[in-house]
């Protein structure tokens, strides 16, 4: 992508890489905003001379979209890693990256360190282009999988951070090394950005547990899946992203392709529309509409409604009213119409296109236990939990949720000023 173009590159999360003019990545960044982060290079009166002097040698831009802030963290640290782009170290001011390092012992210790302190580990992750960012990727990971900081091995006390859940009690030894590698081995996929591999592997010991009536076990590993969910909002592993946008826009198609076989649908839906309702007791309740198109999110098609006629508690009644004013307006119509909630939405929802004489498929995503409601059938769909077709209503249900629960949280603060 050329300097003159950066206004295409997308407003999602993700990260950037800037090349010269014989392609060669010379700097790698990630950002929030990718458009926002990027356009600040090419303002004018750009202080640091050694940011000018990038900015002289970037002929080309390539960005890469991800789903969330960690997954861009991941992916920074491989894509440097991989390059090894020059402005990278020239802009740190000769300060060394810091990076996560495993350490050479029968029951590792995970911390950070610097480039030196790599030659006496066993296995290492970064660099990181800040310290908060390897700090807060061990923070969010340690939740999922407790390791050992700085306690000693075996010494018969469980230190404070085994007491917290956050150390796995090789201090008190409660652990065998076994047990303890094994649960590394996770930790590593996790930090390699492997998530739908670990998801995987996570969920056939679910099963297996459960098969043995070890309960306990299965809750544990059942809510290390949705840590690790919520945390990488089920997008394809972060390998994939290495070759660039046209892998994820593959990703899309194959879970655009799946969808239409698991519901029977006529057509690859070209348009998905999602709805979600929000309210806290009834009050400044709101709806929200998002949409994908191709299976990319469309953020100019996104709409949102204030609820007007429905008073109290009435998230079918507030879906219709919703719907009815959605189709009352000159908007493309969707292939594929998704609510978030069981049958009571999806009623309220197929009662409206009835009503409108619309024939437009119509799904209802139940939040519980991920199930699929569809007209005309007595039991809901259930799909494997690395289902594409799920994982891609799953991506648009949580999308239509975040989208209303900003909106009602705008009004609700606006219901607290004074007049």
């Amino acid at each position: 992508m050329k300097v003159a173009f950066y206004k295409k590159v997308p407003t999602f999360p993700g990260v950037y890489l800037f090349k010269d003019k014989n392609k060669e990545v010379i700097y790698v960044g990630k950002a929030i905003n990718l458009r926002a982060r990027v356009s600040s290079y090419f303002q004018k009166n750009l202080e640091q001379e050694k940011t000018r002097a990038l900015v002289e040698n970037i002929a080309y831009v390539d960005f890469i979209e991800v789903a969330s802030d960690v997954e861009a963290l991941l992916l920074e640290a491989k894509l440097i890693k991989q390059y090894q782009p020059f402005y990278n170290s020239r802009l740190k001011d000769d300060k060394d990256y810091l990076y996560i390092i495993f350490t050479k012992e029968d029951f590792p210790k995970i911390t950070t360190g610097r480039k030196r302190d790599i030659e006496n580990s066993y296995t290492y992750f970064g660099p990181f282009t800040t310290a908060r960012a390897a700090r807060d990727t061990l923070r969010i990971a340690r939740r999922i999988f407790p390791f050992r900081t700085t306690c000693k091995s075996n010494s018969g006390r469980g230190c404070l951070s085994y007491h917290l859940g956050l150390c796995p009690g090789v201090c008190a030894g409660v652990i065998s090394r076994k047990d303890y590698r094994s649960s590394l081995k996770k930790l590593t996929s996790f930090l390699n950005g492997e998530s739908n591999k670990l998801l995987t592997e996570l969920s056939k010991e679910m099963i297996e547990a459960s098969k043995k009536q070890d309960y306990e076990e299965a809750l544990i590993v059942r809510n290390k899946i949705s840590s690790i969910e919520k945390t990488t909002k089920r997008y394809e592993d972060i390998d994939k992203y290495l070759d660039g946008p046209e892998v994820l826009e593959g990703i899309y198609n194959s879970q655009l392709k799946d969808l239409a076989e698991e519901l029977n649908l006529s057509r690859i839906p070209q348009r998905i529309e999602c709805y979600d309702i929000s309210n806290i007791l009834g009050k400044n309740s709101v709806g929200s509409m998002v949409v994908l198109i191709d299976g990319k999110i469309s953020k100019a098609d996104y709409r949102r409604f204030k609820i007007k006629t429905i008073e109290g508690i009435n998230d079918p009644a507030s879906m219709a009213e919703v719907l009815t004013r959605r189709f009352h307006n000159n908007w493309d119509h969707p292939d594929l119409l998704v609510v978030d909630g069981g049958k009571t939405q999806l009623g309220a929802a197929v009662a409206v296109l009835d009503q409108l004489e619309l024939s437009i498929p119509v799904i209802g995503l139940a939040k519980k236990n991920e199930e699929i409601y569809r007209p005309n059938e007595k039991k809901p769909l259930v799909l494997p939990k690395n289902s594409k077709a799920l994982l891609l209503v799953q991506r648009i249900r949580d999308e239509a949720h975040r989208f209303a629960i900003t909106y009602h949280r705008k009004l609700r603060a606006k219901s607290f000023l004074p007049s």
